[in-house]
């Protein structure tokens, strides 16, 4: 005899929905990947950067010579945990050749947010910036760039500029990546119900 499926019992239909609840207040630290040539920009246009262009591309990744800055753009993932407001940018930096200067890169405080609903923000924001510090070898080196607390809602968009100050020696760009606090689900209720076609 076929018994009837409980209520409470979890199935395709509400799986989603269900985990949600037993996981109310838990954050998430999640990390996705910011390829290079869809979220860097161009200084001059906000274009794609092409070959010839300051900074410019080269195998390993994008090259910056000292003061050279471009534009990072990218969205700010749809789980993104507003109430704790965690985001920040890994970058993999490398030196163009063998040495053992130091340089920076950073955010300058220039930060453009477009976010739904409202005129763009070009309130500025705070500068951020870490060390690299090179070695002989070309090692490569992680930097993070912390910018949260900036009130962000899921799918803002953000623009926000890379400056770098070597002393000497031009960085490679190689991988950047977004770290963030995120929640099981969308962080908007009304998109768990939303009928995609």
């Amino acid at each position: 005899m076929l018994v009837p499926e409980r209520q409470s019992a979890m199935n395709e239909a509400n799986l989603v929905k269900r985990l949600h609840h037993l996981a109310i207040g838990d954050l998430f630290l999640r990390e996705v990947d910011l390829p290079l040539h869809a979220h860097i920009r161009a200084s001059n246009d906000y274009l794609p950067l092409v070959t010839g262009d300051a900074p410019t591309w080269v195998e390993d990744g994008i090259s910056f010579a000292n003061g050279e800055t471009t534009f990072l753009d990218f969205d700010i993932p749809m789980d993104y945990a507003q109430e704790a407001d965690i985001l920040a940018v890994r970058c993999k930096v490398m030196p163009a050749a063998d040495h053992s200067d130091t340089t920076d890169i950073g955010f300058t405080t220039a930060q453009d947010l477009y976010q739904a609903g409202a005129t763009v923000d070009a309130t500025v924001a705070t500068a951020v910036a870490e060390t690299a510090v090179a070695s002989t070898g070309a090692l490569v080196r992680e930097v993070v760039l912390d910018i949260s607390g900036g009130s962000y809602e899921p799918g803002d968009h953000i623009r926000r500029t890379i400056d770098v100050n070597s002393d000497g020696t031009e960085l490679i760009l190689v991988g950047m990546g977004l770290i963030y606090g995120g929640g099981l689900a969308a962080y908007n209720d009304d998109d768990r119900n939303l009928d995609i076609g």
